[in-house]
């Protein structure tokens, strides 16, 4: 019997909401699948978590659209820019290199990860150390434009630690910017741009899964509603976390994290 569309669509709001918001995405929806038990149908193959990955992405490629044309272009050689977008593109492939190697090499490793409440409990707690962190950190100014190749490698590493369930991306990601020197707009849009072939390359690794498996249980209309409502969502939680991280509060969803974390330890 496949999830109802009730429980479909809190996970699309939790995806959503979590996917941009320091808190870790992938430890939300390990928890949600336990919490949740055996009886709430969800399906063994990977249809759901992918759906809802490519919701999220279409949410960053709507917000940072004017970033991701320029980018576009700027590889095929059009606009005035050409030379710098193409930097930066080359700068967050490379970036993009360490989540790839960790995520190919240690599956198997990460797999066990996923199935571990108490793991992503104890990464949650980290997560919201690192949020608290960033309040130490003063306001810098370097732009996208200065960023070099040794940011973007450290960048990076910062991003394969957080495919760890628990560790949420989008705050490893711009703190390590944020300590770095970069400005806050230099640093989440570094962050955010990073984050599509992450989610793309996520959600593409799943889909092996879904076709192992068979067709999925859920019907394509709740997958659709699904897909939907955490693009949405997705969208206005990445303002939320920009605006916030501006003024400075993205300390604030560090005692989230640890209250989420010791409680499922306990």
């Amino acid at each position: 019997m496949p999830p109802s569309l009730l429980l479909l669509l809190f996970l699309a709001v939790l995806q959503g909401l979590t996917e941009f918001l320091p808190v870790s995405s992938s430890g939300h929806l390990v928890l949600a699948r336990q919490f949740a038990g055996s009886q709430a149908g969800f399906p063994k193959d990977a249809s759901l978590e992918v759906w809802l990955h490519l919701g999220t992405l279409s949410a960053v490629l709507v917000y940072y659209r004017r970033r991701v044309m320029a980018l576009a272009q700027g590889i095929f050689g059009f606009g005035a820019d050409a030379p710098e977008q193409r930097r930066l593109f080359l700068l967050l492939l490379l970036a993009s290199v360490p989540a790839g190697l960790v995520g190919t090499v240690f599956e198997d490793s990460m797999s066990k990860l996923y199935a571990s409440s108490e793991s992503t409990g104890v990464a949650l707690c980290v997560t919201g150390c690192v949020l608290w962190a960033s309040r130490f950190l003063r306001p810098q100014t370097k732009t996208l434009t200065q960023i070099t190749a040794g940011a973007a490698l450290l960048i990076g590493i910062a991003q394969a630690v957080a495919i760890t369930p628990g560790i949420s991306r989008s705050g490893f990601t711009m703190v390590a910017a944020l300590a770095l020197g970069f400005g806050v707009q230099a640093a989440a849009a570094f962050s955010f741009l990073l984050s599509i072939p992450a989610i793309a390359g996520a959600a593409l690794l799943k889909v092996p899964q879904v076709f192992e498996d068979g067709q999925s249980a859920i019907p394509m209309a709740h997958l659709g509603l699904s897909f939907t409502l955490s693009a949405v969502v997705g969208y206005f939680a990445l303002g939320l976390l920009v605006w916030m991280a501006k003024n400075q509060r993205l300390s604030w969803f560090a005692p989230y994290c640890w209250i989420a974390g010791l409680f499922v330890l306990i």
